[in-house]
């Protein structure tokens, strides 16, 4: 594990109706996909989910080159369109490398 991490997370908004369609397409995430996220240098990638909404914390030694590789990578942008179809926003892989993941702010933290 690297010396020092950077964690980023963000929310991604699924349509009510197509929440398990979304959940069983995570069952079989493509080796493209997991392999660019080796190259980006993840470290760490958790989804979790409850109702319409999903959140994924990564966590790696640098969000913006794992933004670069993420967003070049042709077989992150064909899983991204099929998941798009279950969702009512997230990612857009669509816009700029940078701009394609909707990243939250932190404002907050505890370490005892």
């Amino acid at each position: 594990m690297a010396d020092e991490l950077e964690r980023a997370v963000y929310v991604q908004r699924i349509d009510p109706e197509r929440t398990a369609e979304y959940v069983e397409a995570h069952d079989d995430v493509p080796d493209g996909v997991t392999d660019a996220m080796e190259r980006a240098g993840v470290e760490t990638f958790q989804l979790f989910v409850r109702d319409d909404i999903a959140v994924c914390l990564l966590e790696c030694p640098d969000v913006d080159a794992y933004d670069e590789v993420m967003a070049n990578d042709p077989a992150v942008e064909a899983w991204e369109r099929r998941v798009a179809r279950f969702k009512r926003d997230g990612v857009d892989a669509d816009a700029a490398a940078g701009d394609q993941i909707p990243y939250m702010e932190e404002i907050w933290s505890f370490e005892p």
